[in-house]
């Protein structure tokens, strides 16, 4: 028989139980930190790390991690600066470093900002993560997704589910951006009661993939939201996804600027579509088929 013991020296309880049952000791080098006592919940990752620079900040056990990844219609980033900028205690607490972030600065006001920041708001025990430059090897998401998931399974943060979102690529004008969902079977039950509608089949892609695909590994809950997209941002199917989101987390966040802006959007893409048009018939060019098919 043997027993084992996760620190360094032997506690006495441990060695008079050993020896009651006359059984070998197994001793680490040092005590193993709580983070290596997790491992066996997700993998650490090598390539990318969680820095929190702002230790006053104590998350709340059972929260919800939003992340917002660039991706079609510029969905994730839309999506979780609204929420960043209209959330009252939201406060940025740290960062995601990895070494195969692309060579990109980002700032607003002049003032530099990282590219993958971390925020926390205690009112709602939401953490937000935004990632606001595209990550160009497709190996640094699992290794990213290894990274997230830990940290959001640590003593720390004890997360309860994370939720991303993707747009689904559309041609021509959006008139409408219902929104849909992909989730683990114990969370159907409870997005159906915000009369979000279920994608019966379909792929997800990119570091939003590995992130679900990692929290199906572990004790993280995950769904995906879903809207039509443009090839361009579109902040009309963000609009819809936040609108979404106030229904279950009890938000309160205006999306009138975002349709706004969606509308003024749209009505460049025709006047462009017409000009185009215009174009093509003072030269007595032959109609563009792709301008027809893309601006029906």
């Amino acid at each position: 028989m043997i027993i084992a013991t996760d620190v360094n020296p032997l506690p006495q309880s441990i060695e008079k139980i050993a020896s009651s049952f006359g059984a070998k000791v197994y001793i680490p080098e040092e005590s193993l930190k709580i983070l290596d006592k997790k491992e066996y919940i997700c993998a650490p990752a090598k390539d990318s790390k969680v820095v929190i620079e702002d230790l006053t900040v104590q998350i709340q056990e059972g929260g919800t991690l939003i992340l917002g990844f660039t991706g079609n219609g510029l969905i994730g980033p839309i999506v979780a600066n609204t929420l960043i900028d209209q959330i009252p205690d939201v406060k940025e607490i740290g960062f995601i470093t990895s070494n195969y972030l692309p060579p990109i600065s980002v700032f607003y006001a002049g003032v530099l900002k990282h590219p993958f920041r971390i925020l926390y708001s205690p009112q709602y025990n939401l953490i937000i993560a935004i990632c606001e430059v595209p990550f160009q090897v497709n190996k640094a998401y699992n290794d990213l997704s290894r990274t997230i998931c830990n940290w959001a399974l640590s003593e720390d943060v004890k997360a309860k589910e994370v939720v991303i979102f993707q747009g689904i690529p559309q041609r021509g004008i959006i008139d409408e951006y219902p929104v849909y969902y992909a989730a683990e079977d114990n969370m159907t039950d409870r997005l159906e009661k915000f009369e979000v509608s279920k994608l019966d089949k379909g792929i997800i892609v990119g570091p939003e993939a590995t992130v679900l695909n990692e929290a199906l590994t572990n004790r993280l809950n995950a769904y995906a939201l879903f809207t039509p997209v443009l090839e361009i941002p579109t902040p009309e199917g963000a609009a819809s996804i936040i609108s979404v989101l106030n229904k279950i987390y009890n938000l309160s966040i205006d999306t009138a600027s975002l349709i706004e802006q969606g509308q003024e959007i749209k009505a460049k893409m025709l006047e462009l579509a017409q000009k185009a048009q215009e174009y093509q018939q003072q030269q007595q060019l032959p109609p563009s088929k792709e301008y027809t098919r893309y601006f029906q």
